[in-house]
Protein backbone atom coordinates (compact mmCIF):
# COMPACT_ATOMS: atom_id res chain seq x y z
CA UNK A 1 0.00 0.00 0.00
CA UNK A 2 2.90 2.29 1.24
CA UNK A 3 4.50 1.60 -2.12
CA UNK A 4 1.22 2.50 -4.57
CA UNK A 5 0.85 5.81 -2.31
CA UNK A 6 4.93 6.61 -3.11
CA UNK A 7 4.52 5.75 -6.89
CA UNK A 8 1.44 7.87 -7.21
CA UNK A 9 2.87 10.74 -5.28
CA UNK A 10 5.87 10.29 -7.78
CA UNK A 11 3.84 10.27 -10.94
CA UNK A 12 2.02 13.63 -9.53
CA UNK A 13 5.12 15.17 -9.46
CA UNK A 14 6.54 14.33 -12.41
CA UNK A 15 3.75 15.34 -14.16
CA UNK A 16 3.37 18.71 -12.90
CA UNK A 17 0.79 21.11 -11.39
CA UNK A 18 -1.56 21.91 -14.43
CA UNK A 19 -2.40 25.43 -13.35
CA UNK A 20 -2.46 28.92 -15.54
CA UNK A 21 0.14 30.89 -15.55
CA UNK A 22 -0.18 34.42 -15.01
CA UNK A 23 -1.44 37.84 -13.14
CA UNK A 24 -5.02 37.52 -12.18
CA UNK A 25 -5.19 41.31 -11.11
CA UNK A 26 -2.77 44.16 -12.42
CA UNK A 27 -2.88 48.03 -12.93
CA UNK A 28 -1.02 50.53 -15.38
CA UNK A 29 2.28 51.46 -14.13
CA UNK A 30 2.22 55.08 -13.46
CA UNK A 31 5.94 56.11 -14.34
CA UNK A 32 5.60 53.66 -17.79
CA UNK A 33 2.23 53.42 -19.91
CA UNK A 34 3.50 50.46 -21.68
CA UNK A 35 3.87 48.58 -18.42
CA UNK A 36 1.58 46.98 -15.72
CA UNK A 37 2.15 45.98 -12.04
CA UNK A 38 0.61 42.99 -10.74
CA UNK A 39 -1.25 43.20 -7.82
CA UNK A 40 -2.44 39.93 -7.33
CA UNK A 41 -1.35 36.34 -9.28
CA UNK A 42 -3.14 33.49 -10.32
CA UNK A 43 -4.17 30.79 -7.98
CA UNK A 44 -0.74 28.54 -7.74
CA UNK A 45 1.33 31.27 -9.01
CA UNK A 46 4.21 33.09 -6.63
CA UNK A 47 5.44 36.44 -8.17
CA UNK A 48 8.04 36.48 -10.11
CA UNK A 49 8.28 40.61 -10.74
CA UNK A 50 6.03 43.38 -9.68
CA UNK A 51 5.71 45.47 -12.53
CA UNK A 52 6.34 44.38 -15.97
CA UNK A 53 5.62 44.98 -19.95
CA UNK A 54 4.45 41.41 -19.88
CA UNK A 55 1.24 40.38 -17.71
CA UNK A 56 2.12 36.60 -18.40
CA UNK A 57 5.78 36.54 -17.10
CA UNK A 58 4.86 38.78 -13.59
CA UNK A 59 3.82 35.34 -12.30
CA UNK A 60 4.93 32.33 -12.13
CA UNK A 61 3.64 28.20 -11.95
CA UNK A 62 4.81 26.72 -8.17
CA UNK A 63 7.56 24.10 -8.81
CA UNK A 64 6.27 20.29 -8.65
CA UNK A 65 6.33 19.21 -4.76
CA UNK A 66 6.01 23.44 -3.86
CA UNK A 67 2.89 25.14 -3.49
CA UNK A 68 1.36 28.61 -2.09
CA UNK A 69 -1.84 29.70 -0.85
CA UNK A 70 -0.78 33.79 -0.97
CA UNK A 71 -1.86 35.37 -4.01
CA UNK A 72 1.38 37.79 -3.86
CA UNK A 73 4.10 35.52 -2.61
CA UNK A 74 7.43 35.55 -3.77
CA UNK A 75 8.39 31.77 -3.17
CA UNK A 76 6.69 28.55 -3.07
CA UNK A 77 6.77 26.64 0.14
CA UNK A 78 8.03 22.59 -0.31
CA UNK A 79 4.89 20.24 -0.02
CA UNK A 80 4.63 18.27 3.60
CA UNK A 81 5.59 14.71 3.70
CA UNK A 82 3.37 12.18 5.45
CA UNK A 83 5.39 10.29 7.68
CA UNK A 84 4.20 6.87 8.88
CA UNK A 85 1.58 6.27 11.16
CA UNK A 86 0.80 9.33 8.96
CA UNK A 87 -0.70 9.04 5.36
CA UNK A 88 -1.48 10.91 2.50
CA UNK A 89 -5.34 12.30 2.58
CA UNK A 90 -5.05 14.95 -0.31
CA UNK A 91 -2.22 14.87 -2.73
CA UNK A 92 -0.19 18.91 -2.45
CA UNK A 93 -1.09 20.69 -5.11
CA UNK A 94 0.52 24.51 -7.02
CA UNK A 95 -2.71 26.08 -4.36
CA UNK A 96 -2.73 23.44 -1.26
CA UNK A 97 -0.44 21.63 0.92
CA UNK A 98 -0.70 17.54 1.16
CA UNK A 99 -3.36 16.61 3.84
CA UNK A 100 -1.94 14.24 5.88
CA UNK A 101 -4.06 11.57 8.77
CA UNK A 102 -3.29 9.03 10.63
CA UNK A 103 -3.85 5.02 10.33
CA UNK A 104 -5.76 2.73 12.54
CA UNK A 105 -5.04 3.31 16.18
CA UNK A 106 -3.50 6.36 16.15
CA UNK A 107 -4.81 9.98 16.46
CA UNK A 108 -3.81 13.34 14.94
CA UNK A 109 -2.08 15.43 17.62
CA UNK A 110 -3.41 18.78 16.58
CA UNK A 111 -5.33 20.52 14.19
CA UNK A 112 -3.15 20.66 11.66
CA UNK A 113 -2.60 16.36 12.17
CA UNK A 114 0.96 17.26 11.50
CA UNK A 115 2.06 14.13 14.18
CA UNK A 116 -0.23 10.94 15.08
CA UNK A 117 -0.48 9.81 18.78
CA UNK A 118 -1.76 6.68 19.79
CA UNK A 119 -5.51 6.10 19.82
CA UNK A 120 -6.33 5.85 23.73
CA UNK A 121 -9.07 3.75 24.61
CA UNK A 122 -12.05 4.32 27.40
CA UNK A 123 -10.52 4.51 30.69
CA UNK A 124 -7.22 5.56 29.39
CA UNK A 125 -5.43 8.98 28.57
CA UNK A 126 -2.83 10.37 26.34
CA UNK A 127 0.52 10.57 28.09
CA UNK A 128 3.69 12.82 27.06
CA UNK A 129 5.42 10.23 24.98
CA UNK A 130 2.23 9.98 22.79
CA UNK A 131 1.09 6.60 24.70
CA UNK A 132 -1.61 6.02 26.81
CA UNK A 133 -2.08 5.18 30.38
CA UNK A 134 -4.85 3.48 32.98
CA UNK A 135 -6.89 6.49 34.16
CA UNK A 136 -5.49 6.71 37.71
CA UNK A 137 -7.53 5.84 40.83
CA UNK A 138 -10.67 8.71 41.24
CA UNK A 139 -11.11 9.42 37.70
CA UNK A 140 -12.86 8.53 34.55
CA UNK A 141 -12.83 8.69 30.74
CA UNK A 142 -15.71 7.47 29.19
CA UNK A 143 -14.44 8.55 25.36
CA UNK A 144 -11.91 7.76 22.85
CA UNK A 145 -8.75 9.54 23.21
CA UNK A 146 -9.48 12.06 25.86
CA UNK A 147 -8.38 12.85 29.20
CA UNK A 148 -9.27 11.37 32.09
CA UNK A 149 -11.59 13.45 35.03
CA UNK A 150 -12.43 13.57 38.70
CA UNK A 151 -15.51 11.54 39.69
CA UNK A 152 -18.26 13.80 40.67
CA UNK A 153 -18.45 14.08 44.73
CA UNK A 154 -22.12 14.91 45.12
CA UNK A 155 -25.32 14.04 43.23
CA UNK A 156 -26.46 17.08 41.22
CA UNK A 157 -29.99 16.81 42.61
CA UNK A 158 -30.29 16.87 46.75
CA UNK A 159 -33.47 14.70 46.02
CA UNK A 160 -30.60 11.90 44.66
CA UNK A 161 -28.03 9.99 46.59
CA UNK A 162 -25.15 8.00 45.04
CA UNK A 163 -26.07 4.29 44.43
CA UNK A 164 -23.16 3.51 42.62
CA UNK A 165 -19.35 4.43 42.99
CA UNK A 166 -17.28 5.87 40.04
CA UNK A 167 -15.17 3.49 37.58
CA UNK A 168 -12.37 3.68 35.29
CA UNK A 169 -15.09 4.66 32.72
CA UNK A 170 -17.73 6.00 34.46
CA UNK A 171 -18.72 8.58 37.02
CA UNK A 172 -20.63 7.87 40.02
CA UNK A 173 -24.12 7.03 39.58
CA UNK A 174 -26.84 8.95 41.46
CA UNK A 175 -31.04 7.74 41.76
CA UNK A 176 -33.79 9.59 43.27
CA UNK A 177 -34.44 7.80 46.47
CA UNK A 178 -36.66 9.93 49.14
CA UNK A 179 -36.32 9.13 52.37
CA UNK A 180 -40.03 8.99 53.56
CA UNK A 181 -40.47 6.36 50.42
CA UNK A 182 -37.99 3.87 52.37
CA UNK A 183 -38.98 0.38 51.61
CA UNK A 184 -39.44 -0.37 55.40
CA UNK A 185 -41.57 2.19 56.30
CA UNK A 186 -43.83 1.70 53.20
CA UNK A 187 -44.18 -1.96 54.20
CA UNK A 188 -45.25 -0.30 57.99
CA UNK A 189 -47.64 2.13 56.54
CA UNK A 190 -49.63 -0.99 54.26
CA UNK A 191 -49.65 -3.29 58.08
CA UNK A 192 -51.03 -0.66 60.09
CA UNK A 193 -53.86 -0.01 57.16
CA UNK A 194 -54.46 -3.81 56.94
CA UNK A 195 -54.59 -4.05 60.62
CA UNK A 196 -56.67 -0.42 60.82
CA UNK A 197 -59.21 -1.89 58.09
CA UNK A 198 -59.56 -5.55 59.85
CA UNK A 199 -60.43 -3.76 63.03
CA UNK A 200 -62.83 -1.58 61.44
CA UNK A 201 -64.77 -4.38 59.61
CA UNK A 202 -64.61 -6.26 62.96
CA UNK A 203 -66.07 -3.77 64.95
CA UNK A 204 -68.86 -2.96 62.59
CA UNK A 205 -69.97 -6.41 62.38
CA UNK A 206 -70.08 -6.52 66.61
CA UNK A 207 -72.05 -3.50 66.16
CA UNK A 208 -74.39 -4.96 63.88
CA UNK A 209 -74.44 -8.49 65.76
CA UNK A 210 -75.46 -6.27 68.82
CA UNK A 211 -78.26 -4.33 67.26
CA UNK A 212 -79.58 -7.42 65.38
CA UNK A 213 -80.06 -9.04 69.07
CA UNK A 214 -81.53 -5.72 70.38
CA UNK A 215 -84.10 -5.82 67.62
CA UNK A 216 -85.08 -9.62 68.08
CA UNK A 217 -85.44 -9.07 71.88
CA UNK A 218 -87.88 -6.12 71.83
CA UNK A 219 -89.63 -8.04 69.18
CA UNK A 220 -90.41 -11.23 70.89
CA UNK A 221 -90.91 -10.02 74.11
CA UNK A 222 -93.40 -7.10 72.44
CA UNK A 223 -95.02 -10.66 70.85
CA UNK A 224 -95.40 -12.51 74.51
CA UNK A 225 -96.94 -9.43 75.86
CA UNK A 226 -100.10 -9.14 73.50
CA UNK A 227 -100.76 -13.46 73.55
CA UNK A 228 -100.85 -13.50 77.30
CA UNK A 229 -103.55 -14.96 78.88
CA UNK A 230 -106.15 -13.15 81.51
CA UNK A 231 -104.71 -14.00 84.76
CA UNK A 232 -106.79 -16.34 87.28
CA UNK A 233 -109.71 -14.63 89.07
CA UNK A 234 -109.55 -13.46 92.92
CA UNK A 235 -110.79 -16.29 95.28
CA UNK A 236 -113.53 -15.05 97.72
CA UNK A 237 -112.36 -13.67 100.78
CA UNK A 238 -111.10 -16.34 103.72
CA UNK A 239 -114.28 -17.59 105.44
CA UNK A 240 -116.79 -16.51 103.34
CA UNK A 241 -118.23 -19.33 101.01
CA UNK A 242 -120.41 -19.17 98.42
CA UNK A 243 -123.62 -20.40 98.85
CA UNK A 244 -124.86 -22.65 96.46
CA UNK A 245 -127.99 -22.50 94.39
CA UNK A 246 -130.74 -23.72 95.38
CA UNK A 247 -131.62 -27.02 93.62
CA UNK A 248 -134.46 -26.92 91.11
CA UNK A 249 -136.97 -29.33 92.29
CA UNK A 250 -140.73 -29.51 92.82
CA UNK A 251 -140.29 -30.86 96.44
CA UNK A 252 -138.83 -27.87 97.43
CA UNK A 253 -140.54 -25.59 99.81
CA UNK A 254 -140.43 -21.97 98.91
CA UNK A 255 -137.83 -19.74 100.43
CA UNK A 256 -140.26 -17.36 102.01
CA UNK A 257 -142.51 -20.18 103.87
CA UNK A 258 -139.15 -20.55 105.52
CA UNK A 259 -138.86 -19.12 108.90
CA UNK A 260 -135.95 -17.93 110.92
CA UNK A 261 -136.41 -19.96 113.73
CA UNK A 262 -137.38 -22.90 111.70
CA UNK A 263 -135.06 -23.39 108.78
CA UNK A 264 -134.25 -26.24 107.19
CA UNK A 265 -130.48 -25.93 106.78
CA UNK A 266 -128.14 -26.03 109.15
CA UNK A 267 -125.24 -23.50 109.40
CA UNK A 268 -122.82 -26.21 110.40
CA UNK A 269 -124.27 -28.90 107.96
CA UNK A 270 -124.64 -28.65 104.14
CA UNK A 271 -127.45 -28.34 102.38
CA UNK A 272 -130.17 -30.88 102.35
CA UNK A 273 -133.53 -31.83 101.24
CA UNK A 274 -136.49 -32.11 103.34
CA UNK A 275 -138.93 -35.01 101.83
Amino acid sequence: MWLLLTLALSLSLSLGHEVERGCDDWTLDSSSSSRVCCKKCKPGNHLVSLCGSNVKELCKPCENGTYTILDTAMFCKSCTQCISPQRVKQQCSASSDTVCECVQGFVCGNDACSFCIQQCAKGEEPTENRGCRPCPEGTFNSQINHRCVKWSSSCPSPDQQIVAAGTAVSDIVCADVKPTESPLKTDSKDSYSRVMLVLVIICACLIISSAMSLCMTLYFKKEKTVKLPPGPVESPAAGRRLAPEPEQCSFCFPQEERGSHSSLLSNDKPFELVV
